[in-house]
């Protein structure tokens, strides 16, 4: 399939929740879940409720657009279901997305995305960290919005006398043998982990290259649920020095005394949350694209630590930071889905003996 190929799971499936929810917005339900819908959305977990909120307050005003956003990712879904779409028509006019790849099949990218039926929609005047990291589709398909920043939240404890890593490479390091966690999930019990962050993996190897990706799972001692992550460090139940999050979650652990977030030197390794419209369809859809760039919703993804892109409004970063992206050349290029085939196998065969955070 192809797909804006970011890897897959930076944010692991919530502890439950609703598969499908009934569309809001007005018109019927489309039949064959995700085909027919004017927007269909979805957006990391912490902010999914008011962002939904916001988006349902904007449908309600302005009306006659059929629209969905689901609360839960359990299940097959109308996301699940967007590369078995072969008809444009069937496709959302709108998709707002914080998912891994798979958004489109081969065939229907190759014909409408690449023939020019889809748009960014990205306005002028991002901020400089965006810019310089790349973020800004050079085709013009894929409109970045805002971004998750990964970030590293030490256990000062956990690490004892070792110094903080300053940067991505130095988590290579032997020196931090059993201190590095990063997200993962598989049911309680013996066997594979079912989920884990392919992105971070894949953005590791592209610069390290794989002897550096086995250097790297060599200092990792389990895997853990993105949002335990938090509640675990610098706690007696820490099961790292070093995880590796969304600076979402990182920031709000409750024991600042004995943990630090650590914004690497080298970048923050930037997921983006992304849009991508029909041209045929953008104006009849042009409330739902501002508001996606615009300033009430920058407000808010930037005080939940998701730097938005919005030109009127200052991203949230810290003062000197840097945004780190693998660049759309690569994640887009053939041999990295190929390469992630590879990595997934290469750090399950490291991890199977990991117990399960």
């Amino acid at each position: 399939m192809t797909a804006p190929p970011f890897g897959g799971n930076a944010h692991l499936p919530p502890f439950g929740g609703e598969t499908h929810i009934p569309p809001f917005g007005g018109g019927d339900q489309p039949r064959g879940g995700a085909r027919g819908w004017d927007f269909l959305g979805t957006v990391p977990v912490p902010v999914r409720q008011p962002v939904r909120d916001g988006v349902a307050a904007l449908l309600a005003e302005h009306g006659g657009l059929r629209a969905c956003m689901p609360l839960g990712q359990g299940g097959h879904g109308p996301f699940q279901r967007l590369r078995l779409i072969r008809d444009l028509a069937d496709y959302p006019g709108l998709l707002v997305s914080s998912e891994q790849g798979n958004a489109f099949n081969r065939a229907f990218h190759r014909r409408h995305v690449e023939g020019g039926a889809f748009s960014a929609c990205q306005p002028q005047g991002a901020a400089a960290p965006f810019a310089e990291a790349g973020l800004i589709d050079p085709k013009g398909w894929i409109g970045v919005y805002a971004v998750a920043p990964f970030v590293l939240l030490a256990d000062r404890a956990r690490l004892g006398a070792l110094p903080l890593p300053r940067r991505w490479a130095d988590l290579l390091e032997p020196r931090y043998r059993g201190q590095v966690v990063f997200s993962g999930w598989r049911p309680p019990g013996p066997g594979p982990w079912r989920q884990l962050n392919l992105f971070l993996l894949l953005a590791m190897v592209l610069e390290f290259g794989l002897a550096g990706l086995e250097r790297l799972l060599a200092n990792v001692p389990t895997l853990l649920h993105s949002a335990q992550m938090p509640r675990l460090a610098g706690s007696e139940s820490s099961v790292g020095g070093l995880y590796i999050l969304p600076w979402s979650l990182a920031d709000i652990c409750p024991r600042r005394a004995t943990t630090q977030v650590i914004w690497p030197e080298d970048g923050a390794l930037a997921y983006p949350l992304w849009l991508t419209a029909q041209e045929a369809r953008r104006e009849r859809l042009d409330v739902l694209i501002r508001h996606f760039h615009g300033p009430a919703l920058a407000a808010l993804l930037n005080h939940n630590r998701y730097p938005a892109l919005c030109p009127e409004t200052p991203p949230a970063l810290p003062p000197g930071a840097r945004l780190k992206w693998p660049g759309w050349e690569a994640v887009r290029h053939p041999a990295t889905a190929r390469l992630g085939k590879t990595v997934r196998a290469l750090a399950a065969r490291h991890l199977e003996q990991t117990p399960c955070g």
